[in-house]
């Protein structure tokens, strides 16, 4: 009997240790069948794709987005393309000096017009592209050769923040993502929260200008707003115009006389700087008699990371600087520069010098305007 019972007990221990380990190959075998390695995103247009958990190798087709990768990421490391003016917005500015990175990447597979060179960014290893959301076209030809197209958009802001997050779940950064969108709103609250003043104040005349042939800036729905709610007034917006789709607005020098902008801004999509206005360096145009240049309050925009009259991170800067500079007595608390080392302390790990903000705010290209204390 004791033979019988030891064997009995031998059997059910047996039995213990096989179900146990069949149950752990079980869990080991469901837990590869769940982690496969990649991740489930679903961008701006709801289309669901599965990317990398550890992606490496990105191709950045719009504009701002190479710098919102870039701050998401906190470096450029991953990305592999981008589109030729996000290059020209870091040669010679600010990322050049901390990011050498971003100065090795290729400008050759993406065109002016956003169309993708394929099968070179396929060379290139890329896994994934951040495109814009109406680029189908592009997308059924990334789809083809295994690179997954993101699509992204940013033509408001809920679409902006929307693919932040987006970016940030690629990237494996959603809480860096999450953090940027609660500065946004933060900044936007801050300045809202003086709209009984605003509505009281006088407000300056702004014409800003995206290029020297008076390609107008100021109209898109971010840096409309952002005029508004600083306290601008933005005539453009009310004028009727050559053209009247808002990315391609320009305005004529005899219109720009009859506006009489008291302040002007000057963007980044251009190399014109206030000096050129104040001595009449622009064939074909005098300023002498506008306001603006008589009183030298032209301004050149400033540029971090990337243009900040661009809907990207560096948005809520841009609102901070425009409503300082608009009202000054309203928003006498922002102090832009310790803003933008406070946020590219929290984003870039950057300790800014005083070198870097003055490179960052065009010191020497407004050095001929007035100050705002």
């Amino acid at each position: 009997m004791k033979q019988r019972s030891l064997f009995v007990v031998l059997l059910v221990l047996c039995m213990a240790c096989f179900t146990l380990l069949t149950g752990c190959g079980s869990e080991k075998n469901n837990a590869a069948k769940d982690d496969n390695g990649k991740i489930t995103i679903e961008d701006v247009k709801g289309n669901v794709v599965e990317v990398p958990k550890d992606i490496k190798k990105i191709a950045v087709v719009p504009l701002p987005w190479a710098s919102v990768v870039t701050a998401l990421d906190g470096n450029s490391e991953r990305i592999v393309a981008i589109h030729p003016g996000a290059m020209s917005a870091y040669k010679g500015h600010f990322l050049a000096t901390k990011d050498s990175h971003f100065g090795t990447l290729n400008t050759e597979l993406i065109g002016q017009d956003f169309s993708v060179n394929v099968e070179g960014m396929l060379q290139q290893g890329g896994e994934a592209a951040i495109i814009w959301q109406h680029q189908e076209d592009d997308a059924a030809k990334l789809k083809q050769v295994g690179i997954v197209p993101i699509m992204i958009n940013n033509t408001t802001v809920e679409e902006l923040q929307k693919s932040f997050l987006i970016v940030g779940k690629l990237l494996g950064k959603e809480d860096r993502a999450k953090k940027i969108n609660d500065y946004y709103q933060k900044t936007y609250d801050q300045i809202k929260s003086k709209s009984n003043d605003v509505a009281k104040a006088d407000k300056p005349k702004i014409l800003f200008l995206r290029t020297q042939k008076l390609r107008l800036q100021g109209n898109d729905n971010f840096m409309r707003e952002a005029i508004e709610i600083a306290g601008g007034d933005n005539p453009t917006e009310k004028t009727d115009l050559k053209s009247n789709q808002n990315q391609n607005q320009t305005i004529t020098m005899e219109e720009v006389l009859k506006i009489d902008p008291d302040i002007i801004l000057l963007s980044n999509f251009d190399k014109f700087v206030p000096d050129d206005l104040y001595e009449n360096r622009i064939p074909g145009q005098d300023w002498s008699t506008v306001k603006a240049v008589r009183e030298h309050r032209v301004y050149k925009v400033p540029l971090g990371i990337y243009r900040w009259d661009a809907p990207g991170v560096e948005t809520p800067l841009m609102m901070r600087w425009l409503a300082h500079l608009l009202q000054p007595g309203i928003f006498k608390d922002i102090n832009i520069r310790q803003d933008t080392r406070d946020f590219m302390k929290d984003f870039m790990n950057y300790d800014l010098s005083d070198e870097d903000l003055a490179v960052i705010f065009a010191d020497e290209a407004n050095k001929n305007s007035v100050k705002v204390q």
